[in-house]
């Protein structure tokens, strides 16, 4: 079956379902369709019409630019969809992100490598200390 690419945004069930075949934590879907709707670039893979895979661009469109939920159903791993939403999201940030801005990722344990071709670095390095993060789950 064809996997195409589609530049829409996934409903909260869509996004949840994705989140749950992956391993990841759901949310409720007032949050989801919160977040969603304030992403600054979504893109999806669909087959027959269901959601196999996404990726987005967070931040403030100015200084911050973060990669979020680079996902793709793991039946689908290793046939290049990552590599493809990834290609999109960076073609959307060539084209906004200038001078002086930052753009950031986290990426799952193990897959750092895969971000490298597209120019992150793992930190810490000679630049910048480690990423660290906080989740208000732990209040």
């Amino acid at each position: 079956m064809t996997v195409t690419l589609h530049y829409d945004v996934p409903s909260a069930d869509e996004y949840n379902d994705l989140r749950i075949a992956v391993g990841w934590d759901l949310s409720t879907p007032e949050i989801i369709t919160l977040a969603l709707q304030n992403s600054l670039f979504t893109v999806t893979l669909r087959q027959a019409g269901q959601l196999v895979g996404m990726a987005r661009v967070v931040g403030d469109g100015g200084l911050a630019f973060y990669v979020q939920d680079v996902i793709v159903l793991e039946h689908l791993r290793g046939q290049g969809y990552g590599k493809l939403l990834m290609d999109e999201v960076m073609k959307y940030l060539h084209a906004t992100a200038k001078p002086g801005s930052g753009i950031g990722l986290m990426a799952a344990l193990g897959k750092e490598a895969f971000y490298e071709p597209f120019g992150f670095h793992r930190r810490p390095n000679t630049l910048r200390g480690s990423g660290m993060s906080q989740h208000p789950s732990k209040w």
